[in-house]
């Protein structure tokens, strides 16, 4: 299902600006040792105004010692790519709908 991957440069981790208009949670980038898959992922993101924007899922990574298990992902979105933890209700597949 997944390709695995060191992880993605850290620099590949931006501040984001304080008006940030997306609902996402930052998360921890992984450190040397996690594995990543890096299948791009095009998705949309949901926004504070109740809308969606469109964008790119870089890398995802998990915690390969816990259950449950928890997904984070690095996305392009406005400008900036950063981590995030991944939440279903506001990070979807573009072909999935809004």
């Amino acid at each position: 299902m997944f390709d695995s991957f060191p992880p993605p440069a850290r620099s590949r981790h931006e501040e984001v600006p304080t008006d940030w208009p997306f609902l996402l949670a930052r998360a921890d980038p992984p450190v040397d040792g996690d594995l990543c898959s890096t299948r791009r992922r095009d998705v949309v993101v949901a926004t504070r105004d109740g809308g969606w924007e469109e964008a790119v899922v870089w890398a995802w990574t998990w915690n390969d010692n816990g259950r449950p298990v928890r997904w984070r992902c690095q996305v392009e979105l406005g400008g900036h790519i950063s981590w995030y933890a991944h939440d279903s209700r506001l990070i979807r597949p573009q072909d999935a709908g809004r």
